[in-house]
């Protein structure tokens, strides 16, 4: 409950300073010589800070330059700074409404951002429009009219595309994709067929066949020799593996899957009815919950979450949300990684060492645990609870001298610290039967 708590704090602090951006947009929008630029730099790498200042100060020479307002726009996006580099956008669609390019990177990250896809839309519109023959604009549209399922339109304009380049593998592949989900499945592999290079298209021929109940395991052994990163690939192999009862490997695919995407449900039930199968009942029942976790979020929280370092600012305050999220399906160890990318950013931060400790200590890492505990004496004021899980690692760690000085500090600085109460007692108790044993 307190990480969902502290999540809605962290989406609301978002969501305020959205709204504070927006407004800054707004304002702009029609007035682009009043923008207002920082005086530090938003981007924290060094490297691309240098960057943002040199467009910055560039611009407070020119404010209306629509080339310098684009880059600093871009840098902005790239970095995923993306209320920043939608106000810039606006006011150059404001000012100079023949610009494609503003409108097209405009409709780029209200689709990206999947926050507002008929603004999206209504921007790539006016960029094909304005440069009916780039065919990034057109592949772009067809990326928004997949992602909310309206097809022919989306045929459209990989038709459009086609007739500019009728070789366009990604359009052809695209459009295969599309037919099969529309259960015309001879036409999507005839196209399919076409592209024997292409990664996504030998995956999609596979499927096919797959579906008319064809021995396809050497197809996805071929597949995943060129392509061992493909995911859908690796799945479906797995699960012809697990139907051979070759439960290791089916296991160690599987796993390798969540690694790389915790929030592939699919992947994690297979996991699920191979713990049980081989009776590993902890990992099954761990493996369940985060399932089940993972199920109630629903399809678009899944996927916001499993787009959210790709949608928000490289900075301590988007990995420590990732981290709170990564401990809400169970999956401490990526979490951990989030935690330490928190300190990168920020070496003195409250709560990520602390996080850290606990998944530690959670998983019996009691070693791993005490430099951040350490850490934590520095940056927290709860030190008498501090001292007494260094006690509780040291005692777990077989140290009776240096658990009786954690123990001794935390109850010199507060005498009813539960935990050390509860670390006494149990010393006591060790005690008393060591005598009896005598």
């Amino acid at each position: 409950m307190r990480i969902l708590f502290l999540l809605r704090i962290l989406f609301w602090a978002v969501l305020v300073f959205h709204w504070a951006l927006d407004g800054w947009a707004q304002d702009s929008g029609s007035q682009s010589v009043d923008l207002e630029f920082p005086d530090q730099p938003v981007i924290q790498d060094p490297h691309f800070a240098q960057k943002e200042r040199g467009l910055v100060e560039a611009l407070k020479k020119e404010p209306d330059n629509p080339r310098l307002l684009i880059a600093l726009a871009r840098l902005y996006q790239l970095h995923r700074f993306y209320p920043q580099a939608t106000a810039l956008l606006e006011t150059v669609t404001a000012k100079h409404p023949e610009s494609s390019e503003a409108h097209f990177y405009l409709g780029q990250i209200y689709g990206r951002q999947k926050s507002d896809p008929q603004r999206s839309l209504d921007e790539l519109q006016k960029a094909i429009r304005l440069d009916p023959d780039r065919i990034e604009y057109r592949e772009e549209i067809v990326n928004v009219y997949y992602r909310l399922q309206r097809y022919p339109p989306a045929l459209e304009q990989l038709d459009e595309i086609l007739r500019r380049d009728p070789t366009n593998a990604d359009a052809l592949y695209r459009k295969a994709a599309i037919l099969h989900s529309q259960g015309r499945a001879e036409e999507a592999e005839a196209i399919a067929g076409r592209l024997p290079c292409h990664e996504h298209a030998r995956v999609l021929q596979a499927i096919i066949r797959q579906q008319r109940g064809e021995n396809v395991k050497s197809l996805y052994e071929a597949i995943l020799h060129d392509f061992p990163g493909n995911i859908r690939a690796r799945y479906e192999y797995g699960k012809i593996l697990l139907s051979e009862k070759q439960l290791p490997s089916a296991q160690a695919i599987f796993e390798k899957i969540i690694d790389e995407d915790p929030f592939y449900q699919h992947a994690l039930f297979q996991l699920v009815k191979i713990y049980s199968m081989t009776k590993q009942t902890e990992k099954a029942r761990l493996a369940k919950q985060s399932l089940d976790t993972i199920n109630r979020m629903g399809r678009n929280q899944r996927n916001f979450y499993r787009s959210y370092l790709r949608h928000h600012p490289d900075t301590a305050a988007t990995h420590e949300a990732m981290g709170l999220i990564y401990l809400e399906i169970g999956r401490g160890n990526l979490a951990a990684d989030e935690f330490r990318r928190v300190l990168e950013f920020e070496p003195k931060h409250p709560e990520a060492p602390f996080l850290l400790a606990q998944i530690f200590m959670s998983g019996g890492d009691f070693r791993e645990a005490l430099p951040y505990l350490e850490q934590c004496l520095q940056v927290r004021e709860d030190r008498a609870r501090l001292h007494a899980l260094m006690a509780q690692c040291y005692l777990e760690l077989r140290d009776a001298e240096n658990a009786r000085k954690q123990l001794d500090a935390a109850l010199q600085i507060n005498s009813r610290e539960p935990l050390a109460i509860r670390i006494q007692e149990l010393w006591r108790k060790r005690r008393e039967q060591e005598a009896n044993r005598r």
